[in-house]
């Protein structure tokens, strides 16, 4: 079998490689041997590589990414492919959930009308704006010459 470190036809102890090899290159490196997630190890190592291909422009399969793991199971895999944030945020935009769902609709009021005191008796003084005209039905999503979406 073939070893990544290996001394004397023997493969190196991973307790020897987190707690002895990688705080060492770490300082070798000039950068620290922890983080806010804890200490780097091979395995956070390991994370960390099986998240870059899962959040590449052009992603692997969660299928792809297990072979190339060599995972037995796909929930093993689940554990090691993290979605960015990155990645995530421009899912959500992809999807078009927030446009669809947000209205932002112009109001105009009619200052004359305000100030002169028709307002109070009734008459419009506010309306929005559909896009192709303005409404004064303060209900303006229920309004019947609303424009319609495509099915």
């Amino acid at each position: 079998m073939d070893f990544l470190f290996a001394f004397r036809a023997g493969c190196v102890p991973s307790t020897y490689i987190n707690g002895t090899v990688i705080p060492l290159l770490c300082r070798k490196a000039g950068v620290p041997a922890a983080d806010v997630r804890g200490n780097i190890t091979s395995h956070r190592a390991r994370s960390t590589i099986a998240s870059q291909p899962y959040n590449a422009k052009e992603p692997m399969t969660l299928c792809e990414l297990q072979a190339w793991l060599g995972h037995r199971s796909p929930q093993t895999t689940t554990f090691y492919a993290k979605i960015s944030p990155t990645t995530l945020n421009k899912a959500y935009d992809d999807a078009g959930y927030f446009a669809r769902n947000v209205r932002t609709i112009e109001v105009l009021f009619d200052r004359d009308a305000v100030t002169s005191g028709e307002a109070t008796a009734g008459e419009p003084w506010q309306y929005y704006d559909l896009g192709h005209g303005l409404c004064s039905y303060t209900f303006f999503e229920q309004c019947q010459h609303r424009p319609r979406p495509a099915p």
